[in-house]
């Protein structure tokens, strides 16, 4: 008799784990399917019951106090953060600043986004394996400080904030020329980076309210990247922004032959003359280096140049701040 009893406890247990699960329906769709309460006719015959799914909802805090190891087998996994005003934005955590939806990537937490236009975003986070390092998530470009670059003395030149994205940026100028890496490592020790323009409307308001005819060419986040290897991997070598974000794709643009990605290169840019050309650059303000899109135009394009480049007197560089 006994063992009769663990015979069926077995059986039941083994259809409820292989089962479809159905919440006010005796016929689910899918592994987990939750349904309004209906009659047999199918129309809803309560007006008063709450609808929607929740999920697991903690503070950031709460989340950074949790011992519990998130991994590859984690991936795709949501939660609802009601609060941030405890915990800090690092680590896993780095992308948890605001109130929201976020799922496990397999390697942070990112937040759920929602956007709709003719002009679609593919990547708006920091991938920090790219950058090199996890930004800081409260430094911001109106309370930075100057940093410091050996030999020379670096001037803050202004700074703005660009509301769409929650950004701000500031303009450096150094008194001698500067290698991207100088740059890329003063960037890094505010808390920021080398800016980055993954639309076209965020460059115009940078470009519109930091940049003048009298800004020296400056450094900006866009640079190649090798694999230092064989041919079968591609592409190779590959230039993009350096936090890992994708430019905008602009399907509004028209065209026969492509869809547009923005940029602000000046015609023929980037070509990789000689083949050693990869970190890019704008122009100083220059009657033959006008380029226009949208309706608007910049005297400061883009150009490739080796790191080191001494040609271009590049001075400057703009750091971006994810506050």
């Amino acid at each position: 008799m006994k063992k009769e009893l663990l015979s069926i406890c077995f059986t039941i247990f083994t259809i409820t784990v292989n089962s479809q699960v159905g919440i006010n329906t005796n016929d689910p769709k899918s592994t987990l399917d939750v349904s309004a309460k209906r009659n047999l006719a199918g129309a809803v015959n309560d007006n008063t019951q709450n609808y929607g799914v929740k999920l697991p909802t903690i503070s950031r805090l709460e989340l950074s106090q949790n011992t519990a190891v998130y991994g590859i087998n984690q991936k795709g996994s949501m939660i609802y953060i009601n609060d941030v005003s405890g915990g800090t934005a690092v680590g896993q955590l780095v992308n948890v600043t605001t109130i929201g939806y976020y799922y496990f990537d397999g390697i942070v937490w990112k937040k759920v986004q929602s956007r709709m236009s003719n002009t679609v975003s593919v990547s708006t986070l920091i991938d920090p394996n790219i950058l090199g390092y996890v930004p800081s998530a409260t430094a911001n470009a109106t309370t930075a400080g100057v940093p410091t670059i050996t030999g020379t003395t670096v001037t803050k030149a202004g700074n703005v904030t660009y509301t769409t994205n929650g950004h701000s940026y500031a303009y450096y100028i150094a008194g001698r020329v500067i290698t991207w890496y100088e740059a890329y490592n003063a960037a890094r020790s505010l808390g920021g980076y080398l800016a980055t323009f993954t639309t076209d409307a965020e460059w115009a308001f940078v470009d519109a309210g930091l940049l003048s005819t009298s800004t020296p060419s400056g450094w900006i986040g866009f640079a190649k990247f090798n694999w230092n290897a064989g041919t079968a991997l591609v592409p190779n070598p590959e230039m993009k922004w350096i936090t890992g974000e994708q430019p905008n794709h602009d399907y509004s643009a028209g065209g026969v032959t492509s869809i547009r990605k923005s940029n602000w290169f000046r015609s023929g840019e980037p070509n990789n003359s000689g083949g050693t050309e990869g970190f890019v650059h704008f122009y100083k303000t220059s009657s033959n280096n006008t380029v226009s899109y949208g309706g608007y135009s910049t005297t400061h394009p883009w150009n490739d140049v080796t790191a080191n480049n001494t040609g271009e007197t590049i001075t400057s560089f703009i750091v971006e701040f994810q506050q």
